[in-house]
Parts: C-alpha cells; structure tokens; sequence
C-alpha cells in the first residue's frame, strides 16, 4: 500500500462531514462509510490494512466489509482479500435524487480520491471479483461509458439489458463504436431491438455457455454462475483468449 503522497491536494470537505455525507447517502453505518473511504483512498488494500488506517476494531472489519462486497468494492484473493472501489460516482450517483447536495460533495470529493489512487498503482491488477448482480452491472455499464472502438458482448441471457442500454448503445454507434451482440433465443426479441434501433451487429448462437463483454480489447467483464458474481479482467492475454473465442462463436452464430 502506498503512502499518501505529500503533492495530494487539500481535501475540499473535512473527514467527519465527508464520513457523515457518504453514511447518510447510502444508509450505511459509520463503520461502512469509513471502510468505503479508506478503500478508496489507499485501496486495493486487505483487511488488517483497514484496521490500522481505521477506528474499524480487527474483530468487525471482515463483516463490515462484506456487506460492502459487490455494492461499493470488488475483492480479489482470499487469503487474505484484497479490496479496490468501485467507482464513486456509480456507487453514491443512484442516491443523488435524495442527496443531491451531499451527494454531489461527496461524490466530487472522492471521485478526485480515487483517480488519485488509481495512478499510484502499478502495476495494476489484472483480475478483480464482483460478487452481486448490481456490482457486475455496474462495471458493465461504466465499460459502455469508456468505450472508443469496439464493444463484442456474448450473452446467455440479457434481462439487465433495458431501454436505455438500448439507447446507450445506439448512441455508442451513433458516435463510431463498432458494436457486436451473440445472444439466444432466450431474449431474441431485444436482440432484435438492438439491430433495429441502435444498430448493432447481432448473431443468435444456441446454446452459449458463458457471459462476457470486451471493451476496445484491453477490459474484459465475464459473468459467472447464474451471473450474480462477474470477474473484471484487465490482463491482455486472457482478453485476448476471449477475444478468439468470441470470433469463433460469431463464425458459428445466425446473422439477424
């Protein structure tokens, strides 16, 4: 874990009132609300790295942090965990109807935090879990967000697909972004809305037997099990691997 570095601005928000702004925001305890600001200040970081920089007493930390899982960090490892933040703006934005105020402190501040603590880390870590279907979608969307080239999504079942992602990627290939969908029969009709009104490329493959997205091919987000737990992969050559099996799925696949 890397030490505050000396050129870190000044925060713009005292540490009780950005603590009280993020615990109200969420609905969170005190202890939640630190855990998450730590995470994000100094993450990845495992749990006795929680306890020193905290008030979080040793015995607590791994409960506390665990109903943090999947809603407000990612966890790699087991033995011990090591735990990043998912982004400040995807977690506090849904309250903002709420909070708008605190939320938008809040959130600026940490956003700032975050970015910070991204650049310090290298190198980076190639795979991070998301346990929780919020969590995993989260990811996928903020993949859509960065998306410049080339999004290719494999499918088993696209329920969390709605109308705006609908919208989303038509303006993704509005603005150039080569989009390639493989779904099933499981949810053909919004496959076919994705060709008629966003315009994507989209095959019907039976059976697929796994989930994942590809962004601009340096980010991978895979959905496991019965896709409640997603895998973020940064690691070139798995992104690759899954890129080959994407085209060969494709070359199989029916055109609609």
């Amino acid at each position: 874990m890397s030490p505050p570095d000396a050129s870190d601005p000044e925060p713009s928000l005292a540490d009780g009132d950005l603590r009280e702004y993020v615990r109200e925001v969420m609905d969170w305890t005190e202890y939640q609300a630190t855990a998450y600001i730590a995470v994000v200040r100094h993450g990845p970081v495992k749990p006795s790295e929680i306890v020193a920089m905290t008030d979080i007493p040793q015995g607590r930390v791994y409960n506390v942090m665990d109903t943090l899982e999947g809603q407000a960090v990612n966890v790699q490892g087991r033995q011990p965990k090591r735990y990043e933040a998912q982004h400040p703006r995807a977690v506090l934005g849904d309250q903002r109807e709420a909070f708008i105020e605190k939320a938008d402190a809040a959130t600026d501040h940490l956003e700032q935090q975050h970015e910070i603590q991204r650049e310090r880390q290298d190198p980076r870590h190639p795979a991070w879990v998301m346990t929780g279907i919020s969590g995993t979608k989260r990811e996928l969307l903020r993949g859509l967000e960065h998306a410049d080239t080339r999004v290719c999504l494999m499918e088993q079942d696209g329920r969390w697909i709605q109308s705006n992602q609908i919208r989303d990627l038509g303006r993704l290939v509005t603005d150039g972004v080569e989009i390639n969908v493989i779904g099933t029969a499981r949810w053909v009709d919004t496959l076919e809305e994705l060709v008629s009104e966003a315009g994507v490329n989209a095959w019907r493959h039976e059976p697929l037997d796994c989930s994942f997205a590809l962004f601009d091919d340096e980010l991978a987000i895979m959905r496991v099990g019965q896709g409640d737990t997603g895998v973020k992969i940064e690691d070139e050559g798995s992104v690759k691997l899954l890129s080959t099996a994407f085209k060969a799925f494709r070359h199989e696949a029916t055109e609609l």
